[in-house]
């Protein structure tokens, strides 16, 4: 029997979406009978403090503690809490990276397939490990595309550690076996501007492994956004622009991040801000809310896209993208038709919110939101290409 290792750095009980994406996808690993564990560190961005005494994580050493997702074994390396000053967040991931090398070593024989996924951007070091060094069938997830966004968004000051990444990432992605990526513009990216082989690169969607909540009874003039507030997801820039807008819409925020008390100080009798809630209190809070804003940086193109897109469809809300026109997120909104896009480069936000006064519109949208989620992007169709890969 194959026995395959998930390797991330976030894993439930962090209540993080990526975290739970890997750990739904080697969940369903098992049911096909496929002999599956999981490493990952210690939470640390949004989880119940008492996870560490009521046993959902069991301490079995100085820096191990062990716990299971839908009985899949998971090995947790103990990590400190999210710092998000930038050279201690770095620090932190070498520091996750040699407790994760220390224990590939200890069990080199006992995995015939590692998937690493992409988050941090340094895991590219783990993968080049496991294939060069360790000779392991390496199938890497690239879901965010480093330099590239770093050096978009000015957080790479230097232009030689731009180079020295560069050419870190490009060694990683010939060497391992598989390159999944999350859209088809990424992929032509990596062949054209990487010359990374074309046969090893894999499209797979993101899905969201969660109930489908029922769509909202009336189409109302209400946005809701959920997630994460730092500098990619350029939510100071929507309110910039949505604050202009005449057609008199309200949003909602709940989250948290670098930008959260700046969003905060943006508040008004149209804008309301809320700290991060659970996805179950979430559904409540917004079950009358029709539209999910989806918001990325104009400076990103392919090298990035919101994971947080599909637990917005499983929510039934009709996406209003706030992204560059030629980026992977507008063209899959467009080209599945799932709601608008809005280009911060244009100033056109009352032209696009005009077409969700169409009914005729929104019932397309909502009959190609339900193909997607039981099509395209359901837990089912996603795990049978991973499972192809091994």
């Amino acid at each position: 029997m194959k026995k395959v290792l998930f390797h991330s750095l976030t894993i439930p009980p962090d209540q993080v979406s990526t975290g739970k994406l890997v750990a739904d996808i080697a969940s369903k690993f098992k049911e096909n009978n496929i002999d599956v564990e999981i490493l990952a560190s210690t939470p640390q961005y949004r989880f119940d403090p008492d996870s560490f005494s009521n046993e959902r994580l069991i301490k079995i050493s100085r820096n191990i503690y062990i716990s299971s997702y839908k009985q899949v074994k998971i090995t947790h390396l103990s990590s400190s809490k999210r710092s998000f000053n930038r050279i201690k967040r770095f620090l932190q991931w070498i520091g996750y990276h040699t407790k994760s090398i220390n224990y590939l070593i200890k069990n080199r024989n006992k995995f015939d397939t590692i998937f690493i996924f992409s988050y941090p951007p340094t895991m590219n070091l783990i993968a080049i490990f496991t294939k060069k060094i360790l000779r392991v069938n390496t199938i890497y997830s690239v879901w965010e595309l480093y330099p590239e966004i770093a050096n978009k968004l000015n957080e790479m000051n230097f232009k030689f550690l731009h180079e020295i990444f560069r050419k870190i990432d490009n060694y990683c992605l010939k060497k391992i076996d598989h390159v999944v990526v999350n859209s088809d513009e990424l992929k032509t990216y990596l062949i054209e501007n990487r010359k990374i082989q074309k046969d090893k690169i894999k499209v797979i969607y993101h899905f969201a492994n969660e109930l489908e909540v029922p769509r909202c009874k009336n189409i109302t003039k209400d946005i809701m956004y959920a997630g994460n507030l730092g500098t990619p997801q350029n939510i100071e820039s929507f309110i910039n622009i949505f604050s202009n807008s005449k057609k008199e819409y309200n949003l909602t925020i709940f989250g948290s991040g670098s930008q959260y008390q700046k969003i905060c100080d943006l508040s008004n009798s149209f804008i309301k801000v809320n700290q991060y809630v659970s996805r179950e209190k979430l559904v409540l809070l917004t079950n009358q809310i029709p539209f999910a804003l989806v918001s990325l940086s104009p400076e990103i193109t392919v090298e990035g896209f919101p994971g947080k897109t599909f637990d917005y469809l499983k929510m039934n809300k009709i996406l209003i993208g706030y992204s560059n026109s030629e980026s992977s997120l507008a063209k899959f909104i467009e080209k599945y038709q799932l709601g608008i896009n809005i280009d911060p480069y244009n100033n056109d936000i009352d032209i696009k919110l005009s077409m969700l006064e169409d009914e005729k519109f929104i019932k397309q949208i909502y009959s190609n939101i339900s193909d997607m989620n039981n099509h395209f992007a359901s837990v089912d169709t996603v795990v049978k290409q991973y499972m192809k890969l091994i």
